[in-house]
């Protein structure tokens, strides 16, 4: 133990290299950092019949079986098992006095019961998040540590100084791929100014002799400087490798961590499979005494900076090294299991909830998604956006919606649409009051069989209500995260500042909240609940457009929470905005749910589908108070090289400066300069003017070469790396810039981006980057009725068609420069 009294805040936690012990690292308000060492190892709960209980028993007091799986005390205790009910059961539960051995016994238990007889709890929570609710402290949190417990000094939410430094990685590489075999030349170190990037040069470390005198050197630096914070861009995947393969191969025992504790990894590289996207999760270097964060591994880093981690560490109680490597959806699950233990309620080890019996009507009625409404293609001007602020959480809090409050067999619900009064305040305080206020109008009612309550929400178009009685577990594990970052947003002051990214590292929490009710895998999801959340987000926004079409609003387009509203019968701008305010103070009280005015645009225009003509519904582009604002056209895509943003930016920008200088949005001329200026620019391609850095795409690979039935550029870009000595594996990113093929060799029709140079002589594929470039000024002059043809041609026919359809677009969805 480091000592028997300090004070300062907790910035991490991490299991010790015996496993019986946790570290916990403090660091003060002189930026001094303490170690705590804390004696503790964790429990598993397993439950059965008491006759499987016995065996169990006897099979775990085995000495050679206690022995391997270092158990400890074996006791029978009383616990909630599910969030459904409120009895107490008779549980067994196991101390692993090696916190490394807890999946390897429960794994046997499960085995020895084949995999149905017992019920096991409490295997995979995380270590940290288990230790940290034990002791009642979370990340970040002002404690004070005294005689073996922690105590909170301060609840605010002010952050420790800490000193942050940046590692940039300098190779030698034979085919300009940078691996694990390249040779690693230098490593820059950059100092930021506490947690804001910069390019202050700290110190540069150049390789010039041996090995073994450079990793000693850059032990010695990190030694020296002393960070709280290491970030990288690729540590994961390539760096902290690397330098794990050098220190290796130079018998140097390289150590970065604050305590005795040798670089390596805590897992193995992964494929994992999200929302359509095949992600390859590298192998984790976490650090003791030190925080080591990976831009390239961490969606959360990259979107909410390090103090948005810092919030969601503090919110689910994990390590903040931990959980930046892991998706939104994780962390709302862990928030999840957080409530869980904090309700006394055991954290099942894998999902036992199936989905509830329907008729095939239920089935048609309850199984739909959100309400979208077909737009109506066309360029507009002062059209008004309202969003729902966090719709789905809103809703599962405002709603109760739950997996213990759907369907209970207490209340019935009076009405089918209630008033207002009848909702869960979206405040977490206003809605314990409201729940501790209806406890105590119940306290005299039978629970024997179900009571009539107007506060039971039936849901819109359902047989489903939710319960009045008790407060749902979901509402309370969201409700306040949306109260945190209304906080945030009212703090913040500009795009981009510390509080805007705090609050859009909680904005995708909320985002991926709805989802995970219906994820399969999901611990207390349940697909009824789901459903229940698009049921009422349809209602939702049918009613808001319904007032709004009352108020003497158009509504032009809809997308699940948020509506597109013009009033040409009001001619002053000041005043769309203020009947528009209005409108979303009407809308929000009749729903209980804040309808925020988002902007009033300059110019919006709605693509049609390059199909069928009529509208798209998620493609659009607009220009308001906060700049442009893109949606679904190629300037938004990953895979899109720069020459063809530009493209687009371009064209946005002339009609941005068009409507600025008094001319009308939907104008000719400015649509024939377009695409003068698009024919320009493919003239400039032809000529080989254009950057070639500028004409890369970048794929991400979703499978191996074997298994393409179709030869694809991707696929070429695939075979033309193995050729060159680098296998390029699911999960990761290709680079190739499209050439006209020389043979009929696959690899000859892209060259690599890390084969580029300035003096390479390339033949590129003009048709490919002409086809591209057509298409996106498409998705800027289809609006306005211009089809791929006319803009090709560089000259709009009008015809007899375009007074049916005017939207109609010539292309396909197997277009030749996809």
């Amino acid at each position: 133990m480091g000592s028997d009294f300090l004070r300062g805040w907790v910035f991490d936690v991490r299991l010790s290299s015996d496993g019986n012990r946790m570290n916990v690292w403090l660091i003060d308000d002189k930026q001094n950092v303490q170690l705590i060492v804390v004696p503790w190892s964790a429990s598993i709960h397993v439950n059965a019949d008491s006759t499987l209980l016995n065996n169990l028993i006897k099979w775990l007091q085995l000495p050679e079986i206690s022995k391997k799986f270092s158990i400890g005390k074996i006791r029978t205790v009383k616990k909630r098992l599910s969030l459904d009910e409120f009895e107490i059961h008779n549980v067994l539960e196991i101390d692993v006095l090696d916190n490394r051995n807890i999946r390897k016994i429960a794994q046997h238990i499960e085995a020895r019961g084949d995999h149905h007889r017992y019920s096991l709890y409490s295997v995979d929570a995380h270590l940290a998040q288990r230790f940290f609710i034990e002791f009642d402290i979370s990340p970040f949190q002002l404690v004070e540590w005294n005689e073996g417990s922690f105590s909170v000094l301060d609840e605010n939410d002010c952050w420790p100084k800490m000193k942050v430094i940046e590692l940039v990685f300098e190779y030698n590489s034979v085919n300009g791929f940078d691996t694990i075999n390249s040779e690693l030349n230098s490593v820059e170190i950059i100092a930021w100014d506490n947690f804001s990037p910069t390019q202050i040069v700290e110190h540069k470390l150049v390789r010039e002799g041996c090995g073994k005198e450079f990793i000693s050197q850059f032990q010695n630096d990190i030694c020296r400087i002393d960070p709280d914070i290491i970030v990288t861009k690729g540590g994961d995947a390539l760096h902290f490798a690397a330098l794990d393969k050098l220190a290796k191969e130079t018998g140097v025992e390289l150590n970065i961590s604050r305590i005795d504790s040798r670089l390596e990894p805590k897992t193995v590289s992964r494929v994992v499979h999200s929302y359509g996207q095949v992600i390859r999760k590298d192998a984790y270097f976490p650090l003791s005494g030190r925080l080591h964060l990976d831009l390239d591994a961490s969606f959360i880093v990259r979107e909410g900076g390090i103090l948005g981690l810092f919030e969601l560490s503090r919110h689910s109680r994990q390590s903040p090294q931990d959980i930046s490597r892991l998706s939104p959806g994780s962390v709302i699950s862990a928030i999840q299991m957080r409530v869980a233990m904090e309700d006394g309620v055991l954290v099942p080890w894998k999902k036992n909830r199936a989905e509830d019996t329907k008729t095939a009507w239920e089935l048609l009625a309850t199984d739909r998604g959100g309400l979208y409404l077909d737009s109506k293609p066309g360029v507009y001007s002062d059209v008004i956006e309202l969003d729902f602020a966090s719709l789905f959480p809103s809703i599962i809090a405002t709603r109760n919606i739950s997996p213990e409050t759907l369907n209970c067999a207490c209340c019935q619900a009076t009405t089918s649409y209630p008033d207002v009064e009848c909702f869960v305040p979206l405040d977490p305080e206003g809605a314990n009051l409201t729940f501790r206020e209806r406890a105590r109008k119940d306290i005299f009612a039978s629970k024997i069989f179900p009571s009539s309550n107007q506060s039971a929400l039936q849901v819109p178009g359902l047989k489903t209500h939710t319960c009045a009685r008790t407060h749902g577990f979901l509402g309370r594990v969201v409700a306040p995260l949306i109260k945190r970052r209304m906080e945030l947003k009212g703090l913040k002051k500009k795009k981009g500042d510390v509080y805007d990214l705090q609050q859009n590292a909680l904005k995708w929490l909320l985002v991926t909240c709805f989802g995970y009710t219906g994820y399969k895998n999901a611990r207390f999801g349940r697909i009824e609940a789901h459903e229940a959340i698009c049921a009422w987000a349809r209602d939702i926004l049918l009613t808001t457009i319904r007032i709004a079409e009352d108020e003497g609003w158009n509504v032009l387009h809809a997308i699940v929470d948020c509506v597109w509203i013009e009033n040409q019968n009001l001619e002053c701008r000041e005043e769309k905005i203020e009947k528009a305010l209005l409108l979303s103070r009407k809308i929000s009280k009749k729903i209980g749910i804040p309808l925020e005015f988002e902007d009033i645009y300059d110019f919006i225009a709605f693509l049609p589908s390059r199909i069928h003509g009529a509208g798209s519904l998620t493609k659009y582009w607009a220009y308001g108070k906060n700049g442009f604002k893109l949606r679904g056209i190629e300037a938004r895509q990953h895979s899109t090289c720069s020459w063809i943003k530009e493209l687009q930016q371009t064209a946005l920008e002339l009609i941005r400066d068009h409507v600025q200088q008094g001319g009308g949005c939907n104008s000719i001329s400015i649509q024939e300069k377009i695409v003068k200026m698009a024919h320009e620019e493919i003239k400039r391609v032809h000529s080989n003017k254009i950057d070639l850095q500028k004409l890369v795409i970048t794929k991400r690979v979703a499978k191996r070469i074997e298994d393409f039935s179709v030869s694809t550029r991707t696929q070429n870009a695939l075979i033309r790396a193995r050729r060159i000595g680098q296998d390029i594996l699911p999960g990761r990113k290709v680079r190739y810039v499209a050439t006209k093929p020389f043979s009929n060799l696959p690899e000859s029709k892209v060259i690599l981006s890390e084969e580029l140079n300035q003096d390479m002589k390339i033949k590129i594929d003009f048709q490919y980057y002409e086809n591209l470039a057509i298409r996106a000024i498409w998705a800027i002059l289809g609006p306005f009725g211009w089809s791929d043809e006319e803009i090709k041609l560089g000259n709009k026919k009008y015809t007899l068609f375009d007074f049916f359809n005017s939207f109609y677009s010539k292309s396909t969805v197997d277009d030749p420069a996809y």
